[in-house]
């Protein structure tokens, strides 16, 4: 059994103490005692206000999704302010951006519940937030799939909170724009990378990695990119890091005016096209490692049917085998039939 330090006023009754209890070096309850209400007020108003608990591995994983949310959505408040702040002042809130940064690294450990949650978030509004928060933790996966250490982790965290903070200076009328930009409108957006650059080399405390990435993070390998036109080899690592994570998250992301895109079809951009865009290790790092997660994820047909993902062969990762009702579709079979939507088993 797992044990869990858990407060007292969430503690239930016929739940087993996992550490004996002591004050003033004298035990008073000992471990394995089943609680109930009477101990729990009696512990309470000796001031003990929090213990260790024994939980199964479903309550683990449903204590941390809870958790993981909580924090999630303060984060994306103290993102909205440090936004809204750089806006009235230009200037970046760094000690925010850096407690954020410190809340996210703490699931570092826990994919499978970040991509539960991330999966699960269905929301149209605040999509500016929600990007940057998604960018960061994306590109913290990443760093840890092709096994960086925990310095340039949390520096890559923050690449990816202040990766498009130049968008600040462009109008909402291109930001929010739904049909396609014309020349100059893209023209105009181009311009974000240099923005964001100069609006974070003010701050010598910001590592120059950082830094780089947010000018870096629309280059290409193959030099299509902007606003440099850079080629592989002088694009830094973070800048490649944060192109792969902010691509990923802006396609299957939801907006106001657009749907987001189902993550196989993500995939399939990555393997195709974007083999000369995308660096291709950290492709691959992130196509090999997320794709396990959507195993047992629902599944929704444009014909309407719900099935759920029981496999996804490590040789055709685009092509999931969903069960519907006892029957096993194999999709790169089935060409006419496409899943519309991907749903997390979060409620």
């Amino acid at each position: 059994m797992l044990k869990k330090k858990m407060s007292l006023f969430k503690c239930r009754e016929g739940m087993h103490l996992a550490e004996d209890i002591t004050q003033g070096g004298t035990k008073i309850v000992s471990r394995n005692t089943i609680l109930n209400s009477y101990i729990i007020e009696k512990l309470i108003n000796m001031g003990q206000y929090s213990v260790y608990v024994y939980i199964s591995e479903h309550e683990k994983f449903s204590c941390v999704i809870k958790e993981f949310n909580e924090d999630y959505n303060l984060n994306l408040n103290i993102i909205r302010e440090v936004i809204s702040e750089l806006i009235s002042t230009s200037k970046v809130n760094l000690n925010n951006v850096r407690q954020v940064c410190k809340s996210i690294i703490r699931y570092l450990n826990e994919p499978n519940i970040v991509i539960e949650c991330l999966n699960s978030i269905q929301r149209t509004d605040e999509y500016t937030y929600i990007h940057c928060m998604n960018v960061g933790i994306y590109s913290m996966l990443i760093a840890k799939w092709i096994n960086l250490p925990l310095d340039s982790i949390n520096d890559i965290i923050q690449s990816g909170i202040l990766h498009d903070i130049g968008k600040i200076k462009i109008t909402n009328e291109i930001l929010n724009k739904p049909n396609k930009l014309t020349n100059e409108e893209f023209d105009q957006m181009k311009k974000h990378p240099v923005l964001g650059y100069e609006l974070i080399d003010q701050y010598n405390m910001v590592n120059q990695n950082i830094k780089n990435a947010i000018l870096m993070h629309h280059e290409r390998l193959d030099g299509s990119g902007y606003p440099l036109g850079r080629r592989e080899k002088d694009i830094t690592l973070y800048a490649k890091i944060i192109a792969v994570a902010d691509t990923f998250d802006a396609m299957t992301s939801n907006r106001v005016y657009k749907k987001g895109t189902i993550p196989f079809e993500a995939f399939k951009m990555f393997m195709t096209d974007g083999l000369k865009q995308y660096d291709i290790p950290i492709v691959f790092a992130l196509l090999e490692n997320l794709t396990p997660y959507y195993i047992g994820m629902r599944a929704i047909l444009e014909d309407g049917r719900e099935g759920r993902i029981i496999y996804i062969p490590p040789n055709d990762i685009l092509s999931p085998i969903i069960e519907i009702d006892g029957m096993f579709l194999d999709i790169s079979r089935e060409k006419n039939i496409k899943i519309a939507n991907i749903l997390s088993n979060i409620e």
